[in-house]
């Protein structure tokens, strides 16, 4: 008799059980735990240390700053010996009226790339700015156009100095606004003192070609510019 009720109790004590193990799995099946994010789903970032280099930092396209450090180190690239792939990547700027394409043209300035960044942004500006006066936004240009080459002497106070027009444009309407440009654009503020030359003054040789680009009457035209800087 003892025997049949502890056989009941344990028969009891396992359909429970079963129950519960039954109605868990039952449970995990409906409920599954979330699974992790896939690794390139848009997530909030907290810390800044996530953040990988992006054009703000790296306007000219380098994956990694130390490509510029290294393209300028003379202890790992001979001194006649340039990454030119480092140094020919196009930065694309202006807008859909006023494009433009800037270009770093030696390793120094790839060095001081931000330095030339800003350079090159104050210069576009004023020539994006002067395009549009009446004495300029009628002018065809050749296609034949040359460069306009001008190096421009900076102080240490960041204040221009000097400019000379090293190659003319073969137009002089190019060549005044490029001057007019430069004249208002090219000035540094908290330059590195790296970036200097012997003499404390900051050199740099800045070069522009410009073309028609597009015209609504005919008569006024939009242009693109084409730019690029070294710092000397």
């Amino acid at each position: 008799m003892k025997r049949a009720a502890r056989l009941a109790s344990i028969s009891v004590a396992s359909i429970a059980l079963f129950t519960i193990l039954q109605g868990c799995g039952s449970n995990s099946a409906q409920n599954p735990s979330p699974s992790a994010p896939a690794p390139d789903a848009p997530h909030e970032v907290t810390d800044l240390s996530q953040v990988g280099p992006g054009s703000a930092i790296d306007p000219f396209g380098k994956k990694e700053q130390n490509i510029a450090r290294r393209v300028a180190s003379d202890d790992e690239v001979a001194p006649n010996s340039i990454d030119l792939g480092a140094l020919a990547n196009v930065r694309h700027t202006g807008d859909d009226k006023h494009p433009c394409e800037q270009r770093l043209l030696n390793k120094k300035a790839a060095q001081f790339d931000m330095v030339s960044v800003h350079l090159l942004d104050q210069v576009f500006s004023q020539i994006r700015r002067l395009q549009g006066d009446d004495e300029f936004s009628h002018v065809v240009l050749p296609t034949d156009l040359r460069w306009v080459v001008i190096t421009a002497t900076i102080n240490h106070q960041g204040a221009l100095k000097e400019l000379v027009i090293e190659q003319h444009s073969g137009t002089a309407a190019m060549d005044k606004l490029m001057v007019a440009a430069c004249k208002k654009g090219l000035y540094l503020r908290n330059a590195p003192e790296d970036a200097a030359d012997p003499s404390g003054n900051y050199k740099v040789r800045i070069e522009a070609r410009m073309e028609n680009f597009a015209s609504l009457d005919g008569e006024h035209w939009e242009y693109k510019t084409y730019m690029g800087l070294a710092i000397l």
